[in-house]
């Protein structure tokens, strides 16, 4: 790859995305929403190359390595955890920045954070890692709790939040294929039960619609049935977590919950994103989100985030 030549500030970060599964998916289309972000391209498998990607990626440039790509100020990596360490060796070893969310924890992470911060420091230039769900946001979470709660327990659970009983009587209707059923709060102490189906070929939405909230099983709760074109999509999304900090009862009594639904995939691109903006503040080195301060995540608006939340 040859030397990149000096060149005036740009108004936009140029990132690419390494790796175009769904995490990688997810990533384009948080950089392409950003009014401040450009979408320099993605990296992709050679054999994968030759595949012609959907809307809204179908004018996207998509080559095998990075050198092919322009204008480039950073990278987020978004392959599968075994090539995490190789893919960010290349891309540091070019002297591009990068994020990555490798799902590693406790001595095994402190590892690969040492070896990349290495790295970073002999190539002059800067990783911030485990940037993703967990590690990344979770870990921020239970670190806040436990400043809180210095002596205590903290215990996580995970869990679905889909209604596998009333999913799968659903899949049982005349022209549904897949059904996901899922159940929020509707206030008042009321729940509401929001079924998604994706239908058989040929069957009409409005008569699946209207067997499925006549079936006895629906009768309890407000039932709204939407379509999708793909539940495995939705089944992402719908994951559970419930984190819980109990002070040592020899301390006090304070308890705090933090619970939540959400696509871990979502949330992970969105954090890497973020710790991306970030990447033009850094010295030479790498980075967990325990050693960024939160104002670098804020897109150039921290004073607004500042009046809003304090």
């Amino acid at each position: 790859m040859k030397k990149r030549s000096p060149r005036r500030k740009k108004e936009k970060q140029c990132l690419a995305v390494i790796g175009f599964g769904r995490l990688g998916r997810a990533c384009a289309r948080v950089i392409m929403a950003d009014k401040n972000l450009e979408l320099a391209g993605v990296i992709r498998r050679a054999d994968r190359l030759g595949e012609k990607l959907s809307p809204p990626f179908s004018e996207i440039l998509a080559v095998s390595h990075i050198s092919e790509l322009r204008d480039v100020d950073a990278a987020v990596i978004c392959v599968p955890t075994r090539l995490v360490f190789e893919v960010a060796r290349d891309l540091l070893q070019h002297r591009i920045p990068v994020v990555e969310c490798a799902t590693l924890h406790e001595d095994a992470f402190q590892r690969h954070k040492q070896e990349l911060d290495r790295l970073a420091i002999h190539h002059e230039t800067s990783a911030i890692v485990g940037a993703g769900w967990d590690p990344g946001v979770l870990s921020l979470f239970r670190g806040l709790f436990s400043i809180l709660v210095p002596k205590g327990l903290t215990e996580t659970s995970h869990h679905p939040v889909a209604g596998l009983h009333h999913s799968t009587v659903a899949r049982t209707i005349d022209g549904v294929k897949k059904a996901l059923s899922t159940e929020l709060p509707a206030g008042q102490g009321k729940r509401q039960r929001y079924l998604y189906v994706e239908l058989e070929e040929g069957a009409v939405f409005e008569e699946v619609e209207k067997a499925i909230v006549s079936d006895p099983l629906f009768l309890d709760e407000e039932t709204v049935v939407f379509p999708v074109e793909n539940i495995a999509e939705r089944e992402e999304e719908g994951r559970g977590i419930l984190v819980e900090r109990h002070e040592d009862p020899a301390c006090g009594h304070q308890v705090f919950l933090l619970e939540a639904r959400f696509s871990e995939t979502v949330l992970a691109a969105r954090m890497m994103i973020a710790a991306a903006r970030a990447l033009p503040t850094r010295h030479h080195r790498a980075y967990s989100l325990y050693d960024l301060p939160q104002r670098v995540f804020w897109e150039g608006v921290a004073e607004v985030a500042e009046r809003q939340w304090f």
